[in-house]
């Protein structure tokens, strides 16, 4: 055989080798590629639901950012609201903390005012009381007066407890003069020992207040001013140098015309009005006003304890 048909021989051999190694490789890679498809298909289709995924938890993540914030914000408002809250029950607290002080101090204050109103009420007995023994002292001193000097001297007892005796000018002075007479002078004398000399009378002030008419003396006003204060001054300078009543009891005082107790225009008003007061003064000069003064307290701390 010639050489070129050994080479014929050997190339054909080559080639069928060649196509036997080329089919089993294209079969190789055929079912490779298949494999590669099918994984790059199922690669594909979990990309695809990894993106789908990867979506879905993109979404999740922002409405859980979104709810993580209006989370935020609502804790932000409800520390605000609870930090309010805390201010509230502070304020409230120490609100209450006041009213329960208060309360303490009106409480004390109610206890107070009931001590003070028991001790006003026991010294309104004790007024009450003086009061009732001087009134009814003075009241047998006037019906004495009355019976001794009948129509010569009037006797009144006042509010305040004071006793006056109401001596007609005329009996004491002569028209115009401020020089007792002598019936005067017994006058005198009898009241001091009737009266002003009277133990139950001892501590008693003598205010001697001495009164003209209207009637303008010689014409000149001011001269009834040293009239009625000259008999006043009289009546004191005798009760001290002849009746022997103590001159620390004793004032004189001159009204003039100022305080008449009888203001019609007839002689007999102006009679009445030309006198002289003795009036006697108890030591508790005040007790009157005193008692009408604690009853309104009375009454205030009465009112302030039903509050």
């Amino acid at each position: 055989m010639s050489k070129k048909g050994i080479l014929a021989i050997v190339s054909i051999g080559v080639l069928a080798i060649a196509a036997i190694v080329l089919a089993f490789l294209l079969h190789s890679t055929s079912g490779k590629l298949k494999q590669t498809q099918t994984e790059l298909a199922t690669t594909k289709t979990t990309l695809q639901t990894t993106e789908t995924a990867k979506t879905d938890v993109e979404k999740k993540l922002t409405e859980t950012q979104k709810t993580l914030s209006e989370t935020q914000s609502t804790l932000e408002k409800t520390r605000s609201e609870l930090n309010q809250t805390q201010e509230i029950l502070q304020n409230a607290s120490e609100a209450a903390r006041k009213i329960a002080a208060e309360r303490n101090a009106l409480q004390k204050d109610k206890s107070a005012l009931e001590r003070e109103k028991e001790s006003l009420r026991a010294k309104l007995t004790e007024i009450e009381s003086e009061l009732q023994r001087i009134r009814m002292q003075s009241q047998r001193s006037i019906a004495a007066i009355q019976e001794r000097f009948k129509d010569t001297v009037g006797a009144v007892l006042d509010e305040a407890g004071r006793l006056k005796l109401d001596v007609k000018g005329k009996i004491l002075f002569e028209t115009g003069s401020a020089i007792l007479s002598t019936e005067g002078k017994s006058l005198l004398d009898a009241i001091a020992e009737e009266v002003l000399l009277n133990a139950d009378y001892s501590a008693y002030a003598i205010r001697i207040e001495g009164h003209t008419d209207n009637t303008p003396i010689g014409g000149d006003p001011l001269r009834n001013w040293n009239l009625s204060t000259e008999r006043a001054i009289a009546a004191v300078k005798y009760l001290q140098e002849h009746a022997d009543v103590n001159a620390e009891r004793l004032a004189a005082t001159g009204y003039a015309f100022y305080q008449p107790i009888d203001t019609t225009e007839t002689p007999e008003a102006k009679a009445k009005n030309r006198r002289i007061e003795i009036i006697l003064v108890p030591p508790q000069d005040f007790l009157a006003e005193l008692l009408t003064s604690l009853q309104n307290v009375m009454t205030s701390i009465e009112t302030k304890a039903a509050q």
